[in-house]
């Protein structure tokens, strides 16, 4: 039993030392604001900045060719698998045009052989092309990531 009031006795004294050292209210009119989590958007201009592509062992290295068409009503954009030592290791490969308008397309080739090829939207304008390909063995690496301007023929 003296233990029972003992236990009380502590419990009654800790919670009154925790609402002294509690915050004080705030003054009438004031309100507690948390920062909100503030999501931006990439803008057009900061997808088309190019970024250092990877360096892949020598074994898995591989070749993509990119151009763009140079009629204006078609400005596809076409990666061409060329090749190289890791041909045969390579698994997939995914391009990803941003185009200069803001918008965003993707497309997949899987197990690439020398001239597969994959053919995107692109725009009359700068579109940047980045090129992924995944090997067997899991790994991901960016081999190309560029600037592809329209290269219009008829000046």
């Amino acid at each position: 039993m003296k233990r029972v009031i003992g236990l009380l006795l502590v419990s009654i004294a800790a919670l009154l030392v925790a609402g002294c050292l509690g915050s004080s209210p705030l003054p009438a009119g004031e309100q507690t604001v948390s920062p909100a989590a503030v999501v931006t958007e990439p803008s057009v201009s900061q997808n088309l900045i190019p970024e250092p592509t990877d360096v892949i062992p020598p074994v898995y290295a591989v070749t993509v060719e990119v151009g763009k068409n140079t009629v204006s009503i078609n400005p596809y954009i076409s990666v061409s698998f060329r090749g190289g030592p890791g041909q045969e290791f390579t698994q997939t490969m995914i391009a990803t045009v941003f185009r200069s308008d803001g918008i965003t397309e993707s497309g997949r080739a899987g197990y690439p052989q020398v001239g597969s090829e994959i053919l995107l939207t692109g725009t009359t304008g700068n579109d940047r092309v980045a090129v992924d390909v995944t090997l067997v063995t899991g790994e991901t690496y960016r081999v190309y990531d560029a600037l592809v301007p329209f290269r219009n023929l008829n000046p």
